[in-house]
Parts: structure tokens; sequence; C-alpha cells
């Protein structure tokens, strides 16, 4: 489907008309487009034309008493809006989460504040969002609280493990199965150790505080205890919050559950992403549905938090499949449950086979109502690009369960000191509403072969963060 737009920032347009047409592309002739999206300017009123043949919608903004990054930022907001609106004539269909496309809506919410604008008003009479993920919006940021107010001089440890069991169809990360990735193995763990080791040192020097300790992967307890047991020695702080995505309950025994346990781990994922043995057997899991209880259960044995992790869309499971399970996990009481939209990313199994999942929005919809239903709340949210349905994936909670790392990362209010590959170390500047980032490799070799140069970059990124 073919877009021209004279604007200035023509992807995000073209992200808007990827929610109706997957295939939308930008070309440079009018006279070759199917949709087009023009800019006038008279003084300080932007005004932006949506067409489609004899078919018009025009949206205006007055930039009038803006910042450029202010400008910039209404300027996006009513573009996309006027071919929204043209795409909507066009098709009958409005998307839940409207024009929008970016990751965090509740972020949205605040800035729109600071602008001295009703948030809500805005979500649904100017972006579209319907008024379901409005209320959704409103009730993530009640939960959270307080638990969004983070103190000066402070930092999150993210430790990534590249590892898994096995490779799920749905999945892009820079991931490797660990028996093929074998003879890398302690080459990382010495070069994460060393990284580790050095970050913890610098945020001494510098006098930031490490809040929380959030081991992400890929799978960290692919690894073996006694591994885990030594890349955890290297961690000597006490943390508020202290988390490691142990994730496949294939992966997870009683001497690793009682490594993190050693170590102060208190709260763990144990991911389920269905009920369903024949969706299990589809997607590439290499665990029984039985194994997810048993692992559930010895996890609480030890006092763990836990989350469960699920997924709206995937291959082979119906609505009723997943409606099950849905109500498998509430009837285990975990502490935390996430309901993920399945997202079709480039490198994963199921986008290279055009996959396309059905039902999504009565699934997510479904679980909402459950959990609602249960005693969970939401309580962090995000959104990606080629999501079944534009949809989203939420974190629910019982009432004190909230994860703080994941609401420090998702609304992008904590800086990160991030270690292992694929990691992106964080530094939020909030005087100048910005964030600085400091990526490592994404795979593994070129991790461990430029080890101390990714190091010395994420220091860079800190050190003119004055000492508190």
């Amino acid at each position: 489907m073919s877009i021209y737009t004279d604007f200035q920032y023509p992807t995000e347009i073209q992200d808007v008309v990827k929610l109706f047409f997957a295939d939308a592309e930008l070309v440079s002739d009018r006279a070759d487009a199917r949709f087009s999206l023009e800019e006038t300017v008279n003084g300080t009123v932007y005004a932006y034309t949506a067409r489609s043949g004899d078919i018009a919608e025009e949206r205006k903004v007055d930039c009038n008493g803006t910042d450029e990054l202010q400008s910039i930022r209404l300027r996006k907001r009513y573009a996309k809006m006027a071919i929204y609106d043209l795409l909507v004539k066009l098709t009958g269909i409005q998307m839940p989460w409207g024009s929008l496309t970016g990751i965090r809506p509740t972020k949205l919410a605040d800035r729109l504040v600071a602008e001295g604008l009703d948030w809500r008003a805005c979500f649904t009479d100017v972006l579209g969002v319907s008024e379901e993920k409005t209320r959704l919006v409103e009730d993530i940021i009640r939960t959270q609280g307080d638990l969004r107010n983070i103190s000066k001089g402070t930092a999150d440890l993210y430790v990534g493990i590249p590892f898994c069991v096995s490779r799920c169809s749905y999945c892009s990360f820079t991931s490797g199965e660990i028996d093929r990735l074998k003879k890398y193995v302690e080459p990382y763990i010495q070069a994460l150790k060393k990284d580790i080791r050095a970050t913890l040192s610098f945020a001494r020097e510098r006098n930031i505080a490490v809040r929380n300790v959030y081991f992400g992967g890929g799978t960290p307890t692919s690894l073996s205890a006694k591994q885990l047991d030594e890349i955890m020695s290297c961690i000597d702080i006490v943390p508020t919050e202290y988390t490691v995505e142990a994730g496949r309950p294939d992966t997870v025994d009683y001497d690793k559950l009682d490594v993190l346990r050693k170590h102060g781990v208190g709260r763990i994922s144990i991911n389920p992403q269905t009920f369903n043995q024949s969706v299990l057997d589809a997607i590439g899991r290499k665990h029984t549905v039985r194994d997810i209880y048993d692992k559930y259960d010895l996890a609480k044995s030890f006092g763990f938090t836990v989350n469960m992790d699920l997924i709206a869309g995937l291959p082979t499971e119906t609505y009723e499949m997943f409606c099950h399970s849905v109500d498998e996990a509430i009837a285990l009481h975990p502490d935390n449950v996430t309901v993920h939209t399945l997202a079709l990313k480039h490198g994963s199994i199921l986008k290279e086979q055009s996959y396309r999942a059905s039902d999504v929005g009565k699934m997510v919809d479904y679980s909402r109502q459950r959990l609602y239903a249960a005693g969970y709340m939401p309580y962090y949210m995000y959104r990606q690009k080629y999501m079944a349905e534009n949809l989203e994936n939420v974190g629910y909670c019982k009432s004190g369960k909230a994860c703080l790392y994941n609401i420090g990362i998702m609304e992008e209010i904590s800086d990160i000191l991030a270690c292992g590959t694929n990691a992106i170390s964080k530094r939020v500047i909030s005087s100048e509403n910005r964030i600085e980032r400091a990526a490592n490799a994404k795979d593994v070799i070129t991790y461990i072969e430029r080890n101390s140069d990714y190091i010395e970059r994420k220091f860079k990124l800190f050190e003119s963060e004055p000492v508190v």
C-alpha cells in the first residue's frame, strides 16, 4: 500500500498506515500513491490534509508559544491523526489505541499533563484512543502511585544471560540455544563477571546507589547452578529488589532455586505462555504443562514472589484454549501475571511463516476481566510494532507485589547500568527531558572480544553525572 507525504517525519505516517495495511510503503511521487499526507503552514498554524482519491481529512494545530521540541511533537500528533481519520473513514475500522504508535502510552499521558492538557480528553477526542484503553492507562498510573518516585543518584543493574534451552517460534531475541553455543558459555561468564565487578565498582566511585538488580535473557536459568552462583557472587550489594527471569519451567530445579535464594533473589518468573500442551509443542517449548505446576510449587516452597507470563495469539491456540490458560494461571494465585500480545518480529520463525493470529482482542479482553475480578491490577504496560490487532502487553499484580524494575524501565524513569549482550545502559536526564543510551553488542562473540570497550562506553555515559 503506497503512501506519499511531504511531512518532515514520513515514517511516523507510514507507521499509522501499517496499523491498517501491513505492506504500507513510502513512495517519492504522489501520482504513484494510494494515500497522501501533505503539510501546509500559515504562520504558526500547521494544517495536515490526508487524501485517497476524492476523500480527504484535515487536522490543524497552532504551535504558537511552543518551543521547537513541543512544536515537533504537536505536528507529529496532528499529522498522524489526519491520516488515521482518513483510514477509519475508508475502512470503517477503529484501532483500540487510535493513532498512537508509540511504545509507552503512560509516558505520553505524563507529557500531556506537563503541557497543561487533560490527557484523558486528548487520548479519546484528539488521538482516537478507545475509552477502554484510556481507562487502562488511568488504572496503571493509579496502581503505580508513589512507586514512580525515584531518588536521584540511584540506578538499576541489569544482567543479561543470552542463552536458552531451545528457540520458541515467536522469539526474535539475540539469545542462542545453549547446546549450540556451548564453547562460548564459559568465556561469556568470565566476560560478564568482569563487566559486573567493574560496573559495581564504578557505581561506588560515583556514589550511585544500585536500587534493583534484574537478570534477564534469554533464560538465565539455562545456566547451571554452579554457573549462576559464580556470576551472582560478583554482586556484592543488597538491592531493594532482586529479580531473575527463570522463565522456562524446564530450566528450573531445586539446586538453582537454592542458589538464587542464597544470593538474596526475591522475585522470579515461571512462564507458561500457555497451559495447553499442543500449543507448547507447536511453539517449540520443551516442557510439559505438568512441569509448569510442579516448578511453580517448587518456587513457592522457597518463598519467591512469582510472575507468570501468558501470550495471546499463539499458533493453534483458540479463544477457548486461551481462556483455559488464563483460568489455570489465576487458580495458582501467582503474585504477578503478565499478558503479552503476540508480536510478529523480524527474525522470528512465525514472521518468516507469515503467521496471522485471530481473536486476540477477545483474548486480551477476557484476561483483563478475569484478572481484575481475581484482585489483580495492571501496573505496567508497553506496546510494540507488529503486535496483533494493535494491542499491548500488560503486567498485572496483587496488592503490594508490583515489580519496581519493570516500572522504572517501562516508564523510562530510572537509570540503568547494564551488563551482558544486547544490554542497554540508560541515563535519564529529566531536566532536559531526554535519555542517553550505551548499547552492548547483540551477539555473544563480539561482546566477549570487545568487553572492555563496552564497559568503557557505559562509564562515559555516566561520567558527566554530578557526584551527589
